[in-house]
């Protein structure tokens, strides 16, 4: 069955022929006002939206807001007749589109469905275990939007201005950071070009939600698998077809963290078969965000930003805000921004486990293991709380009080 894809396009000319051009390889369905665009997002569910800026009517950017708010599995494109810099940065700041381009560009709608094919891809499944054999390799890149995410954040590290990365909750922000960390100590080492007296940018980069890098989820999954099998000692398990479309089929409000509770507990399930099926995976989820609410976060998110690009630190930031410096941080972490570019040198666990102790955590040295993961999106929350231990791998003790005890892992990026 082809994707569905909605566009909206008022102009008498140019719509019909996009329409021509879409409909070969996609459901695409054109409508020319916002309004019955916004009838049609309730119908059923939509692979992508595409929208133009400049309607006649109203605006493209409307729809897509509408869309990010209560449609996130579906992509969303935005072209306008002129795509000046300052355009560009606010469509990404008030829609985050997956892709932008130009129409005056005559091969635009070429550019459209070269877009679309690789976003819209089914997920790869052959070579899956081997793109997740080894923990030590960066972030699973398969999907365009995680490859556009990587190019990103190695921009950010070879620069030595400040550099904050933000996102939903499970999405690896502290692993981001880690890795950003590690570029720009490499970048370093190479020799990295002065600053000639110049303020270098403050970088922002937003981690891509599970939801938009379906083509990782496979390789994900299979690393997971993989890195379970290597600690307990057990024979490897694979996902059978039935379970991979079930994966590949829910939501992930709760992103990575998630996606590795619902594994850990479905390998817990199938006992000692090698082969997990659709009825060992749970059937609980992360609750969806409400609309409303999750517009009121992003609009507090993009304040919080551009009071961080324009302060270049967090403590300045928080003057501008009007509170102390720990609130900044609760504030940001709450929104989902983190520092990208200020931690405790070291390796993976070493510079998680020095966070986990900036924010009060005890944790047990010495660490055996260079592998931190987190358990389920509430136990994160619950770390970051102070309210939680973190142990060694096998260590069972429990110290005394409320707190519960979270088993080290391997990071899946």
């Amino acid at each position: 069955m082809k994707p569905r894809v909605l566009l909206l396009e008022d102009e008498p000319e140019r719509g019909p022929r996009m329409l021509r051009a879409l409909s070969v390889r996609f459901e695409c369905i054109h409508v020319a006002e916002s309004g019955e665009a916004l009838s049609l997002l309730r119908l059923g569910s939509w692979a992508a939206v595409i929208a133009r800026y400049g309607l006649t009517g109203g605006s493209g950017l409307e729809v897509l807001q509408a869309v990010r708010e209560t449609r996130p599995r579906t992509f969303r494109l935005l072209y306008n007749d002129v795509c000046s810099a300052s355009f560009r940065h606010d469509a990404q700041r008030l829609v985050e589109p997956h892709f932008l381009t130009c129409s005056s560009d005559p091969d635009f709608i070429v550019h459209l469905e070269q877009a679309l094919e690789p976003l819209l891809a089914p997920p790869s499944l052959e070579g899956a275990a081997d793109s997740g054999s080894d923990p030590a390799d960066d972030w699973v890149a398969l999907a365009p939007l995680t490859r556009e995410f990587v190019r990103k954040l190695r921009a950010a590290a070879e620069q030595n201005g400040p550099a904050y990365v933000h996102g939903e909750t499970g999405t690896g922000l502290s692993l981001a950071g880690i890795t950003l960390r590690q570029w720009r100590r490499e970048w370093k080492l190479r020799g990295s070009p002065g600053s000639n007296g110049v303020l270098p940018p403050v970088s922002v980069v937003r981690v891509p939600a599970l939801r938009e890098r379906p083509q990782d989820l496979p390789a994900l999954a299979a690393r997971f698998l993989a890195e379970q099998a290597r600690a307990s000692g057990e024979p490897l398990r694979r996902l059978s077809p039935r379970a991979m479309e079930e994966l590949l089929s829910r939501q992930w409000y709760g992103n990575v963290v998630e996606l590795l509770d619902v594994l850990h507990r479905a390998v817990r399930r199938a006992g000692t078969r090698s082969i997990i099926d659709r009825g060992d995976l749970p059937r609980d989820a992360q609750p969806a965000w409400r609309p409303s609410q999750h517009a009121k976060e992003q609009a507090q998110r993009d304040c919080v930003l551009r009071q961080l690009r324009m302060a270049r630190s967090v403590s300045a930031a928080s003057c501008l805000e009007g509170c102390s410096r720990a609130n900044y941080i609760r504030l940001m972490r709450r929104l989902g921004i983190a520092r990208a570019d200020v931690a405790m040198e070291g390796a993976t666990a070493e510079a998680f486990v020095a966070e986990a102790r900036a924010l009060g955590v005890p944790v047990s040295p010495p660490l055996r293991e260079p592998a931190v993961a987190w358990t389920t999106s509430s136990a994160r929350m619950a770390l970051e709380e102070g309210r939680q231990t973190l142990l060694q791998p096998g260590d069972e003790r429990r110290r005394p009080g409320p707190r519960k005890v979270i088993a080290l892992r391997s990071p899946v990026r």
